[in-house]
């Protein structure tokens, strides 16, 4: 009779500076240098780093921007959702954007905003899945943070902006 396979553990918290090497080998060419920016982000304050582990390692990221320095009135807004590609398809992401909602509400937010760009089909539904809504909003993403990934994407992108109440649970 053979056993069946071992459940993974998922679990997510705060990133730490220990973390830098594992999430640096996971970059791309197109984000290289970030994880280091992103975690002195966070030492800087209003910029929280989430990490997401399967069995230990670290398959991934998402971040709380709760700062309002960038002209957008998207505050609190989750930004660079990026889950390694070998631990997709594992609840990752979703384990992820579920602890970055609990430090927003925990910050005293009610809301939680993220944009997407319509060349990431794969993350709408997810988003729709767990309580986002479209605002019918829309917003250039050309001066934003590099979009991850090793897709070109396009040259004048365009976010979709989405919300989530954080009061009804």
């Amino acid at each position: 009779m053979t056993e069946a396979p071992k459940a993974k553990t998922i679990e997510t918290r705060l990133a730490t500076a220990e973390d830098l090497p594992e999430l640096e080998a996971n970059e791309t060419d197109k984000t290289k240098g970030l994880s280091a920016s992103y975690l002195q982000q966070q030492e800087e304050g209003g910029y929280y780093v989430v990490v997401g582990l399967v069995d230990g390692k670290i398959g991934g990221r998402v971040i709380l921007d709760t700062r309002d320095d960038d002209g957008t009135p998207l505050v609190p807004e989750m930004k660079l959702l990026w889950v390694f590609p070998s631990a997709r398809r594992q609840g990752l992401g979703a384990a992820m954007t579920q602890h970055l909602e609990e430090l927003a509400r925990e910050l005293g937010y009610e809301e939680v905003f993220l944009g997407v760009t319509p060349d990431n089909p794969a993350a709408i539904p997810m988003y729709v899945g767990l309580g986002y809504t479209p605002t019918g909003d829309h917003r250039s993403a050309i001066n934003l943070s590099v979009i991850d990934g090793e897709g070109a994407g396009t040259d004048d992108p365009i976010e979709a902006i989405f919300r989530k109440s954080l009061l009804v649970r």
